[in-house]
């Protein structure tokens, strides 16, 4: 009989270049005369953070949070408003981005989930896992919890998948704060599972995903909406 090492160290390497910071900007113009003195006039900008996903051949998309691509307004203030989206990648270059498909979450089976067509990126992109995740297993982020991201450099963050919540999401583990929605979750495999979405507003290590197989209709969704245009 004899004796062997085993390497039980993870083996997993990040798609870093595949990540990209999500840039949001609002731009107000105009608002109704009876708010006029308290008018938020400008451009807000707000962060979130995302993963280029293999869907069409030859395109570049960018898979990441409904909440991230569109915010609602205060119609009864804001006469007139236009928003764009663009993303970093990790050269930290910026590219326009064009939003494809942009849902919000419902618990029936609506996710909040946005993918963005980025023709200028061209970086690989992850594939969507053939295999729904098992309660226990590994899970991970690369993300901008609360705006950090030094390119080339992006937080990667780990967690437990806890399992599904409803028809829409399920939970895991991972730590989250603002700037992480958007995050695609992936196994140790690099196949993608979800999207991170929301984080308790106490206890950060209490996240919500999207969960599997509504992560699996929206991105079909998208593929059909993209091959039409």
């Amino acid at each position: 009989m004899s004796c062997t090492t085993i390497d039980l160290q993870r083996k997993v390497i990040p798609p870093t270049k595949s990540y990209t910071k999500i840039l949001h900007t609002v731009e107000i113009l105009s608002c109704t005369p009876a708010f006029e003195p308290i008018c938020p006039k400008g451009e807000h900008m707000s962060t979130g953070s995302g993963l280029v996903v293999n869907l069409v051949k030859n395109e570049t998309i960018v898979i990441t949070a409904g909440h991230v691509c569109y915010s609602e307004v205060e119609e009864k203030m804001i006469l007139e408003h236009r928003q764009s989206v663009s993303v970093l990648d990790h050269r930290g270059t910026e590219h326009q981005a064009h939003v494809i498909k942009s849902t919000l979450d419902n618990g029936k089976g609506g996710v909040d989930m946005c993918a963005l067509w980025v023709p200028t990126l061209k970086e690989k992109g992850i594939d969507f896992s053939m295999f729904e995740p098992k309660v226990g297993q590994e899970v991970y982020y690369v993300g901008s919890p609360s705006g950090i991201f030094h390119p080339p450099v992006a937080p990667i963050l780990v967690g437990i998948y806890s399992g599904i919540i409803d028809a829409s999401n399920a939970m895991i583990t991972a730590p989250a704060v603002g700037g992480s929605s958007g995050s695609v979750v992936m196994d140790l495999n690099n196949k993608m599972v979800g999207v991170l979405w929301a984080a308790h507003p106490e206890f950060h290590h209490a996240t919500i995903m999207t969960n599997w197989l509504a992560t699996a209709i929206f991105l079909d969704q998208v593929i059909k909406s993209f091959n039409k245009n």
